[in-house]
């Protein structure tokens, strides 16, 4: 066999090889970007508790956009206005708040992120005082370029 006929019987090997090169690549991508999409919302939520444990109101206004929607333990339902309100004036201030990290779950569509986890926390919500573990649910978006919370609501977890 020819050099020439050799060549022609390992182009398609060839081919195949650059085919499913490519095809693996394009499978890995979407993985990356769930990770990379993951990690941004568990930044945002990092950087969104550390904001309202210091009651920085300039900071956490960032997190909630213009439509959020709030339902407290307590089945109240606030608007972004009503809790701003809350944290100036100091009705809603949080001594402590820990997330369990195995109980944390991220489920991306898009641009929106269900993000579900199971908090402890003692303070004051809608100058109401809360204090011990509750089931929080919340709707991220991410829009110009960041994210932020569209809806968020906490179930109280009690005894059996």
């Amino acid at each position: 066999m020819s050099k020439f006929q050799r060549l022609l019987w390992s182009l398609p090997a060839l081919a195949l090889f650059m085919l499913l090169s490519t095809v693996l690549a394009l499978a890995e991508e979407p993985a990356a970007a769930a990770t990379s999409a993951e990690a941004e919302v568990r930044q945002a939520v990092r950087d969104y508790d550390q904001a309202l444990r210091k009651a920085d109101v300039a900071a956490v206004e960032r997190f909630w956009a213009s439509e959020y929607t709030f339902i407290n333990a307590r089945g109240e339902r606030l608007t972004r206005d009503d809790r701003l309100a809350n944290l100036r004036t100091k009705r809603t201030a949080l001594d402590s708040l820990a997330h369990a990290p195995q109980d944390e779950r991220i489920q991306l569509y898009g641009d929106i992120a269900l993000y579900t986890t199971l908090l402890t926390l003692s303070g004051r919500y809608s100058g109401e005082a809360q204090q011990g573990q509750f089931r929080a649910l919340v709707v991220w978006i991410r829009r110009d370029g960041r994210c932020q919370q569209l809806a968020s609501q906490m179930t109280p977890i009690v005894a059996p």
